[in-house]
């Protein structure tokens, strides 16, 4: 999703609902106003324990960056 895509989204909705991210281990936190823009390569993970995409800076999981669509994002 992109931001663009987010906000046509939100601007459907009551402008007053608040908005959540899910906490660690349960519950939920208020959304981080502090953000980084980070690179995410698309389409790493198939296990279904994994979220799909990863962190591009893992040289671990992205070892090679010319296999993966990388873009720049922002984790909420």
């Amino acid at each position: 999703m992109t931001v663009k895509e987010l906000i046509e989204q939100l601007q459907q909705l009551d402008p007053d609902l608040h908005v959540f991210t899910q906490g660690y281990e349960g519950g939920y936190n208020d959304i981080d106003e502090d953000y980084d823009i980070v690179e995410i390569a698309l389409d790493v993970h198939t296990e279904w324990w994994y979220g799909k995409h990863e962190d591009a800076d893992s040289s671990y999981f992205v070892p090679d960056k010319t296999k993966y669509t990388i873009v720049k994002s922002i984790i909420l």
